[in-house]
This record gives C-alpha cells, sequence and structure tokens, in this order.
C-alpha cells in the first residue's frame, strides 16, 4: 500500500538536488489525498522549482490542502491574498485565512491578523482582537509585536492608557533589536521618565541608528552636536544631521545650513548655507523662516543707510 507520507518526505529531501522528482513525489502524494502533498507541490509551483511557474496553480494547491487542515497551507493562502506574488488581493480571503491559521497556531500569522484587526484591513477595526494576536505572538518572542503592544498602550488604542506598562513592553522590543522601540527608550530617558539618563539615551539612539532608523539620527546628532553625555562632536553632529538632510528632512537642513553658515564641523560654505535654510523653510521650518527673514531685514536697513547717505 502506498504511503503518501513516505513521498512527501522523500520529496522533502530531494527538493533542492533534484527539484524534478520531488515534483513527482509530491504530486503522487496529492493524488493519494495528502494535504502536505498538495501543499508540498504549491511550493514548488509558486518557486518554479522542477516545474514552471503557475501562481494560480499553486494558489488551488494551497487552498485545497487549506480546507484538509493544513495550517501551513492557510498560512500562504492568507499571504498570496494580500496581493503579493502577483496575485489578486482579497482583503476578506486574506483576513479569513490569516486568522484561521493564527488560531491554528502558526507564529507567523499572529502579527498578520493583528494588524489587519488594528487597522480594519477588509473589516471593521478590532483593537481588543489586534491586542490578543499581539499578545500571542509576543509571547512566542516577536519583537516587534512587543512594540505594537507598547504602543497601543502608550496610546489608548483599544486599551485603556497605561504609560508604565508601555514602556516595558517598549523595553522588551528595544531589547529584541527594534529600532522604533529604541528610539522610544532614549527619548523617555532623555525626557527624564524612565531611569538611566543621557548616557543610556545615546547608547540606544546609537542602537536605532546603526539600524539605519532615521528619526533617531537627529537626536543623536543634537546630542553631538550639544555634548551631552559625549564630548562635543560637531563634525560627527554634521555627519548625522547631512544624512537626514539629504533626504528632505526640514530640521536637518536648517541644523546643517546653520553649521555651514557658521562653519562648525565642517568647511564654511555660505552659499550652501543659504540653499540649504530656503529648502528648510519652503518644508515649513520655522527657524529657517525667521534667519531669511531676518537677514532680509538686516540687509533692507543696510540699504536705507546707504541711502540717507
Amino acid at each position: 500500500m502506498e504511503d503518501p507520507s513516505e513521498y512527501c518526505m522523500q520529496a522533502v529531501n530531494c527538493y533542492q538536488s533534484n527539484p524534478e522528482r520531488a515534483v513527482a513525489l509530491f504530486t503522487r502524494a496529492g493524488e493519494l489525498g495528502s494535504p502536505e502533498g498538495w501543499f508540498g507541490l504549491a511550493e514548488m509551483k509558486i518557486n518554479g522549482m522542477g516545474t514552471p511557474v503557475d501562481i494560480e496553480g499553486a494558489v488551488e494547491l494551497y487552498r485545497k490542502s487549506a480546507e484538509a487542515g493544513n495550517s501551513p497551507a492557510m498560512f500562504r493562502l492568507g499571504s498570496m491574498y494580500t496581493g503579493s506574488y502577483g496575485y489578486p488581493e482579497d482583503k476578506e480571503q486574506c483576513r479569513i485565512w490569516f486568522e484561521k491559521a493564527a488560531d491554528s497556531g502558526i507564529e507567523l500569522a499572529y502579527p498578520e491578523i493583528a494588524a489587519i484587526y488594528l487597522y480594519g484591513y477588509g473589516t471593521d477595526p478590532d483593537p481588543a482582537k489586534a491586542m490578543h494576536y499581539y499578545k500571542l505572538s509576543a509571547e512566542a518572542g516577536d519583537p516587534q509585536s512587543m512594540f505594537m503592544i507598547g504602543y497601543m498602550l502608550s496610546e489608548g488604542v483599544g486599551v485603556q492608557k497605561d504609560e508604565e506598562a508601555s514602556i516595558r513592553w517598549f523595553k522588551k522590543s528595544a531589547e529584541g533589536g527594534i529600532p522604533e522601540a529604541q528610539f522610544r527608550i532614549a527619548r523617555l530617558l532623555e525626557e527624564g521618565k524612565i531611569p538611566g539618563g543621557d548616557k543610556a539615551a545615546l547608547e540606544w539612539y546609537q542602537k536605532a541608528v546603526d539600524q539605519g532608523f532615521e528619526p533617531a539620527m537627529f537626536n543623536l546628532g543634537t546630542m553631538y552636536y550639544e555634548g551631552r553625555a559625549v564630548s562635543q562632536d560637531f563634525a560627527k553632529a554634521f555627519e548625522l544631521y547631512d544624512k537626514l538632510a539629504e533626504m528632505g528632512d526640514a530640521d536637518a537642513l536648517f541644523m546643517t545650513a546653520r553649521m555651514l553658515f557658521e562653519g562648525l564641523g565642517i568647511q564654511q560654505d555660505p552659499e550652501k548655507a543659504m540653499e540649504r535654510f530656503g529648502r528648510s523653510a519652503n518644508l515649513g521650518n520655522q527657524l529657517a523662516k525667521q534667519f531669511l527673514d531676518d537677514l532680509r531685514r538686516k540687509q533692507n536697513t543696510q540699504f536705507i543707510k546707504i541711502d540717507g547717505l
């Protein structure tokens, strides 16, 4: 008697070295009614291994496997309905299958269905359900979900505001490497809302910057500019501000303009400074607007004096 599970095992063992054989084995397992066989064949089709890429065929196999109770297929089906992989988006089907996957214990599905309920993707927002799934995900060790719990508690999204609890979750998330959480903790330290002071804030900002988190660049630059918890270093401050300025950040444009104008940490360049003051002002920075207005008034005053000679 043929054993479909044996075919699946053999296919898993050879899908990289001999994908064509793996396709044949998964196909046979599927013909014998194996949900794992259908799932395996769908994986081969979607990745074009041992067979041409066939997105629609893969989706049908995922559905067949999912409807037979295969949890990984439920997750894959939810992913397909996000509009990824070139398959049409279907918000309702996405929600249905991610929730089924989550309820069957697929940890990767927890944050997906949580976000769906938090933001109302294809359904009415339900922050309580979002919190439920984020907590399941956090308990499974996902630091991004820890951040989201902290966010919901800090803002009172679907739950009563609880700053103390939010800080605990942000700290766990930061320790798990999430730059948004590292930035939050650094700000709380700077504001004196948690113990540790500027030195600890500097360390957390640096961790976030090391991961390319843009908002932390400005704050870290300011610490170097002011010499807080670190030796004053205008060159380092300019380097951090300049990265943001190149991305069009109004505040960073103002700070680099000021430093270029005064020659702080960089060779003095009034022409470049004025260009950046202008860009910063156009983006809404009030200090840049004030600087340019003051400069115009001074120039007008000089002209008046000259005319009165």
